[in-house]
C-alpha cells in the first residue's frame, strides 16, 4: 500500500490511498478538484481513475469539491448527506479492492475514521476527534500505518486571539485531539507492526510540526516506549507527503 498526503489541516484535507493493483482510492476531498488533480498528476496518476472516495464529514475542509467527482462512489456513514453508498459502523465492507472498517468520532457533527486494508497492510486514519474512545482501540491496535490527528498544543491555543468559545469547542470532547491526548493514544495503539506514523490536521495558529512530533516521542520516553524503528512525521497543509510503500525519505526526529 502506498498513500500521498495532498493537504491536511483547517483549510483542507485530502489523501489518496494507491493498493498494488493501482486502484486509487481518495479519503476527503476537502481541497480544490484542481489541488487535487495537479498534486496526483505529479505522482504518475489520473484524477479520472478515481472511482470510489471515503468521507469522514461534512465539513468544507473535508468536502470542499466533492461535487466534482460526478462519476465516483462516495462512501461514509448514513448521516452524512453526500454519501451516495453507506458504510455501516464497526463492519468490515470491501470498497475495490479495499478492506474499509468504519469507526464513529467525537465531533461536533457526525463523523467517522477509517481503518483501510489492502495488500496484507493496515492504515488507520482519524483525525477530526475530541477523543479516541475505548470501543475503537482494538480496531486500531498495532497497524502498519497511522494518519492521526495533533492537532494542537493546549498552551498555543489558550494564546491564540481566537473566541473562548472556540478554544473550548475545540478542546471540549467533540473538538480536535491535543497533541497530548494523541500521543497517548498511539503509545497504546503501536506495535510491532507499525512502520510509519503522520501526525494529522495540526493547527497553523495552536501548534508545529516539530511540538506535534516532540510531544510523542516525550510521551514514549516516559512510557519506555521506543519509536526507533517507526518512521514519524507531520503532514503539512500545502504540500504533499508521502507514505506507505513511497516511504518519505526525511523527517523530524527529535
Amino acid at each position: 500500500m502506498k498513500f500521498i498526503i495532498l493537504a491536511s489541516g483547517s483549510k483542507g484535507n485530502s489523501t489518496l490511498v494507491i493498493n498494488d493493483n493501482n486502484e486509487l482510492l481518495l479519503i476527503d476531498v476537502g481541497i480544490s478538484y484542481k489541488e487535487i488533480e495537479e498534486k496526483i498528476n505529479r505522482y504518475g496518476y489520473d484524477v479520472n481513475d478515481i472511482k470510489n472516495i471515503l468521507i469522514t464529514h461534512e465539513h468544507e475542509d473535508h468536502i470542499k469539491s466533492i461535487n466534482k467527482f460526478s462519476n465516483a462512489k462516495k462512501y461514509s456513514l448514513k448521516e452524512i448527506s453526500v454519501a451516495t453508498c453507506c458504510l455501516e459502523k464497526y463492519k468490515s465492507e470491501f470498497v475495490g479492492g479495499y478492506e474499509i472498517l468504519t469507526l464513529p468520532l467525537s465531533h461536533d457533527v457526525k463523523c467517522c475514521g477509517f481503518v483501510v486494508t489492502a495488500d496484507n497492510e493496515k492504515l488507520v486514519y482519524i483525525t477530526d476527534t475530541g477523543y479516541v474512545s475505548y470501543k475503537n482501540l482494538p480496531y486500531i491496535g498495532n497497524a502498519d500505518y497511522y494518519i492521526f490527528e495533533s492537532n494542537h498544543n493546549v498552551e498555543m491555543l489558550m494564546e491564540t486571539k481566537r473566541p473562548f468559545y472556540i478554544k473550548s469547542r475545540i478542546l471540549g470532547d467533540e473538538g480536535h485531539l491535543s497533541n497530548e491526548d494523541a500521543s497517548d493514544v498511539l503509545c497504546e495503539i503501536i506495535g510491532d507492526k507499525t512502520k510509519q506514523i503522520y501526525l494529522a490536521h495540526i493547527s497553523q495558529e495552536a501548534n508545529t510540526k516539530e511540538t506535534a512530533i516532540n510531544t510523542l516521542y516525550s510521551k514514549a520516553k516516559e512510557r519506555d516506549i521506543s519509536l526507533e524503528n517507526i518512521f514519524v512525521n507531520a503532514a503539512d497543509q500545502n504540500i504533499e507527503l508521502t507514505g506507505g510503500k513511497y516511504h518519505e525519505k526525511s523527517t523530524v526526529n527529535i
